[in-house]
């Protein structure tokens, strides 16, 4: 038995009409290779009794159907380019077996049904107009258009190099043959007015016979002009049926945005069709035909049979991770699956790492898991004093290592890996945390890629991001953001102070963390499936709180007054947050301005939703933590001294009970504050002592005392040195 790959998507194109037949048409005999994906051989009908085995004709088609009778000009717009699953009318005894077709397919099987007797269709690719015979002879095609089929034919026998240009060959007549648009015009003309039976002309890229931002002239002019005319003085076909189709016009482009000015989108003679994405049903029957010749090439080549509830789940699995792609991506997917190597239970990985072009899936590695189940000592290591952070940030880098991002939503399985916001006190290691989990998530040097949103407050700043939009300054040079996932579709995206941003920026986050993708300024979709976002903020820190500071002292400034006046009238205070206050209060604090925030604020409380449970707030640091950021930046100086002079440097107690004193004195700043004093401290004077005395490699520096008047300029060092 000979193993059967599974399908292709390799769906009929107008540039196949005119292969076979005579005078360059093709009959209806060979008409099979232009509607529907011809190889291999469609999969086995799935069990009728499956409620779901067969989606429903989508909306478009039907409506297309409508519009033939009523309509002489259609604009379809959209997903145009997609395959389109359908019954394979050409798969004997086989008729409940769907074969994808593309767009050309479908309009030549609606046309054949509605007694077309041709479709001309423009190739821009080939500079000629092919022609594909329905039920018409060749006497009954407009003459205008037999003439272009059969000097199309003169040139290829020939040898000539295009229709409309110059070349060695051809006979010897009609050596200068009118340009693309002229003949189009003369084409659409041809059809319209042409008797019966009805014929149909196809423009399939319509978008490029002129521009959206500049006035056409010349031939382009004229076109437009007489399409427009043509689209009100057209009449229904004469034939026997009561209802009897217009001879049609198809254009086609994907953005509507992409016709020229003076397309007349807006006429009652054009309906305008959008082809949506595919729905779930479509994807399924997609995702079916692809796991049904996988499935069957896996058994063949010596791989496990699976069962029909495997491959129905395996089916479905790749219908959900496969949200907002096309019905022809998800056959690519199953290409890319065979080629290397991926079995049919792990179709839905291959759908996410198809969007973003990563051959492997970094988050089923063991060395990634292993970092995560480690991952509570190293991210203390980096950052101290915030345990109960680092504890939440791990529980959602687990659940994403488990594939279970999202679960709970299973309309949006394409959400970013992971998603944190960071809200707490400067200097408490927000930024840290962020660099350690890149360190953490991508290895060792790892960086995140950091977006200060203090630079996008103003409401322009939206373009930096993603792109100016066509026509402006810029556009071809995308945006930071976009841009960045582009080349690095891993990423650890770190914006800090995002609440600086200017609120229009936050409907761009909306879409990521819903969809895990976004449209750029060129048009060009970019995923974010396999980024982790990192949000920080100090929302809440200045929040005001009433009562006493704990222990009876002073804790962040005043700011209120007794609330009633007389003697003896209680008095209450109003006070900032502080490092002295209960952790428990703090975190509620915190969390109660972020919701404040985007409910109030900016009012985005849909946004607000998204980030769900992934709100992490971060304490305030306290004294206990100073020995350990104390000693990590200690050793931080001495290993900057071993590497640029080759000596070591150590401490003394009483040297280092200084630094300790002076670091605890400036804590309200946070760690920050006690990197601020070893700066003040310890490295200011230390390199005066260098400078001064430069050490030679292997000499021993023991800093005995440090001296001073805590002013930041009056350090001194007392200091022992030991040749090496």
């Amino acid at each position: 038995m000979t193993a059967e790959p599974p399908p292709a998507d390799r769906a009929g194109h107008p540039e196949d009409a005119g292969r076979a037949g005579h005078a360059g048409d093709t009959d209806h005999a060979d008409r099979a290779d232009l509607r529907k994906d011809a190889a291999p051989e469609a999969p086995e009908a799935p069990d009728p009794a499956d409620d779901n085995a067969r989606p429903t004709t989508p909306s478009w088609i039907r409506e297309l159907d409508m519009a033939l009778t009523v309509y002489p000009q259609v604009l379809l717009t959209g997903n145009v380019r997609d395959q389109y699953l359908l019954p394979d009318d050409h798969a004997a005894g086989r008729s409940e077996t769907l074969a994808p077709y593309g767009l050309a397919g479908v309009i030549e099987s609606i046309c054949a049904a509605r007694g077309y007797g041709a479709i001309a269709f423009v190739d821009q690719v080939n500079d000629r107009i092919a022609l594909l015979r329905l039920s018409a002879t060749a006497e009954q095609i407009p003459a205008v258009i037999r003439e272009f089929v059969e000097r199309d034919e003169r040139w290829r026998r020939g040898g000539g190099a295009s229709p409309n240009g110059s070349g060695e060959g051809g006979s010897g007549e009609d050596d200068s043959e009118p340009e693309l648009l002229d003949r189009l015009r003369d084409a659409m003309v041809g059809v319209v007015q042409h008797p019966g039976p009805p014929i149909a002309l196809v423009v399939p890229y319509a978008g490029r016979l002129g521009s959206p931002q500049a006035p056409v002239d010349g031939e382009a002019a004229r076109l437009f002009a007489a399409a427009e005319e043509l689209g009100h003085t057209a009449r229904p076909v004469q034939g026997a049926s009561t209802v009897t189709p217009y001879n049609t016009v198809f254009w086609v482009v994907e953005r509507q945005e992409e016709l020229p000015r003076e397309f007349a989108v807006g006429s009652r003679a054009v309906r305008v069709i959008n082809v949506p994405q595919p729905p779930h049903d479509q994807r399924l029957a997609a995702a079916r035909h692809v796991v049904g010749g996988l499935a069957r090439y896996q058994a063949a080549t010596g791989g496990p049979s699976l069962t029909g509830a495997e491959t129905a789940a395996a089916a479905k699995a790749l219908a959900d991770s496969s949200h907002g792609m096309g019905s022809s991506e998800v056959m690519a997917i199953g290409r890319m699956a065979l080629d290397r190597g991926l079995p049919v239970q792990r179709l839905d990985e291959a759908a996410r790492l198809y969007r973003i072009g990563v051959l492997d899936n970094p988050w089923a590695t063991a060395a990634l898991r292993e970092r995560i189940a480690d991952g509570e000592e190293f991210l203390n290591g980096k950052v101290i004093g915030q345990p109960h952070a680092v504890r939440r940030t791990l529980e959602i880098f687990m659940r994403s290592a488990a594939g279970l991002n999202g679960a709970q939503a299973s309309s949006s399985p394409s959400r970013p890996r992971g998603t944190l916001f960071l809200s707490g006190p400067t200097g408490v290691g927000k930024t840290e945390l962020a660099k350690g989990v890149a360190e953490m998530i991508l290895g060792k040097d790892a960086r995140p890629i950091r977006f200060d949103m203090s630079e996008f407050a103003e409401e322009h700043a939206r373009d930096r991001l993603i792109g100016a939009p066509p026509g402006f300054v810029g556009h071809d040079a995308g945006g930071e953001l976009t841009n960045a996932v582009r080349a690095n579709p891993m990423s650890v995206l770190l914006f800090d102070e995002i609440d600086k941003a200017n609120p229009r920026l936050f409907d761009l986050f909306l879409q990521i963390l819903e969809d895990g993708r976004l449209t750029d300024g060129r048009g060009a979709t970019v995923y974010f499936t396999e980024c982790v976002l990192i949000f920080t903020s100090n929302l809440g820190v200045a929040a005001t709180v009433v009562g006493d500071p704990p222990g009876g002292g002073e804790s962040g400034a005043e700011v209120a007054e007794a609330g009633a006046s007389g003697a003896g009238a209680p008095r209450t205070v109003g006070r900032q947050l502080g490092r002295h206050d209960d952790p428990v209060m703090v975190r509620q604090a915190l969390r109660e301005a972020f919701d404040l925030f985007f409910n109030e604020t900016i009012k985005r409380p849909e946004l607000r939703n998204r980030f769900g449970d992934n709100f992490i707030p971060m304490d305030f640091m306290q004294e206990k933590w100073v020995p350990q950021i104390l000693d990590k930046a200690i050793a931080s100086v001495a290993a900057r001294v071993q590497e640029v002079h080759g000596a070591a440097l150590t401490l003394a107690d009483d040297a280092w009970e200084v630094l300790r004193v002076e670091a605890t004195r400036r804590l309200d700043h946070g760690g920050r504050g006690v990197l601020t004093a070893v700066e003040s401290a310890l490295v200011n004077p230390l390199a005066k002592e260098v400078f001064r005395n430069p050490p030679r490699r292997g000499e021993r520096i023991e800093v005995v005392a440090v001296e001073g008047d805590g002013d930041g300029e009056g350090y001194r060092l007392e200091v022992e040195r030991w040749p090496g």
